[in-house]
């Protein structure tokens, strides 16, 4: 293999797939990248055998072949080379030369032919959305992905195709985040739960204004973009059906400014205690009261007029990280609070649309 491309192109690619490579690996071969050169590209790839990325990067193939190397050292290297052109040339046993400018590397690699293939199983049926809303989506369910390797099913986002829309929706049995919208091309139905890991690397490597391509497919979820692929193996379990979680008539309902709430809620729960962070709601006709308190430390409260609240007085208790989190994956000003009682869960939706809500579980304070 002897190929020559540009250094920019070159460590851009790297880094789009260098994230997926685990610092410790049970197969040495997992902690490199393969390079595989042929036609006018050079590709790249990157897996953990769970979820797996390969990026094309343009260029002058004079010699077509493959090779493994250090993910690690290879993103270093790239990083301090001068922006000029690079040539990587495959020697004897494995050993690659790399020049660029004046510097020269050799590099011990390892066969290609041990690496795990990073392609779908199968064809999925394609869906097309715009990056910037796949992006947002994910943005707006991936903070409520629970942590707990015991309830494994939870340890993902939910993503389900059917009757032309697109759901994501994820939990962590203390809240419940989910987001829809209408998809351009009617699909068939589909569904598979996407591991933290890929809907990560989904999220770091995805721009803005460009068409993606989601798939799903016995047990892989794909993502095809311009020059690049994601491949991640779904996760085997039930998620929790989720509609029946989802409080339905909510007496209560009052709007106010997001940017508002959120600035408030920092400020009283200064004083909370640390680990749960309670902060307590009262809810009375014309005002919210926030107040949080922590024996060791003190109390701290703040009021905020409402001018269209006329119900009955209503006390509860949030965890407040929770409660910044859903405002935080909120894009609208105007957000709507609805709550029925001091031990049901509040609803934080935008107020434009049903397209995003996020399902809080209540705490008793």
């Amino acid at each position: 293999m002897e190929v020559e491309l540009e250094r920019d192109a070159f460590l851009k690619g790297l880094q789009m797939v260098q994230n997926i490579v685990e610092p410790r690996q049970t197969l040495p071969i997992l902690a490199n990248v393969l390079l595989e050169a042929e036609g006018d590209s050079i590709r790249v790839s990157a897996t953990d055998l769970a979820v797996g990325a390969r990026v094309s990067v343009p260029a002058k193939v004079a010699v077509k072949g493959a090779i493994t190397l250090s993910a690690r050292k290879l993103a270093e290297i790239a990083k301090e080379l001068p922006a000029a052109a690079l040539t990587l040339k495959v020697l004897e046993n494995a050993w690659v030369q790399l020049r660029c400018g004046g510097v020269s590397y050799k590099l011990a690699g390892l066969a290609a032919e041990d690496f795990p293939a990073v392609v779908p199983t199968a064809s999925p049926k394609w869906v097309s959305l715009d990056g910037k809303v796949l992006k947002e989506m994910l943005a707006q369910t991936a903070f409520a992905i629970s942590h707990d390797e015991s309830r494994y099913a939870l340890n993902g986002v939910l993503v389900s195709i059917q009757a032309g829309r697109i759901r994501l929706v994820a939990t962590d049995g203390h809240r419940l985040a989910f987001a829809s919208r209408l998809l351009a091309d009617g699909a068939g139905s589909a569904s598979g739960i996407v591991p933290r890991k890929a809907v990560h690397e989904v999220v770091r490597v995805l721009g803005v204004g460009e068409d993606v391509q989601v798939g799903l497919v016995e047990n892989q979820f794909i993502l095809k973009m311009p020059n690049f692929l994601l491949i991640a193996r779904l996760i085997e379990g039930q998620f929790p059906n989720y509609e029946q979680v989802i409080p339905r008539g909510h007496p209560c309902r009052l709007v106010l400014s997001r940017s508002t709430l959120a600035a408030s809620l920092r400020r009283v729960s200064v004083l909370s205690e640390e680990r749960t962070k309670p902060v307590k709601l009262l809810l009375s006709p014309g005002a919210l009261k926030l107040a949080a308190h922590n024996p060791e430390l003190g109390e701290a409260e703040e009021t905020l007029p409402l001018a269209d609240y006329s119900g009955d007085e209503i006390a509860v208790g949030f965890n407040a990280r929770y409660l910044l989190d859903a405002l935080g994956a909120l894009d609208a000003e105007q957000v709507a609070v609805e709550l029925k009682d001091g031990l049901s869960p509040g609803i934080f939706r935008s107020l434009e649309g049903e397209e995003y809500f996020c399902v809080i579980m209540p705490m008793r304070i």
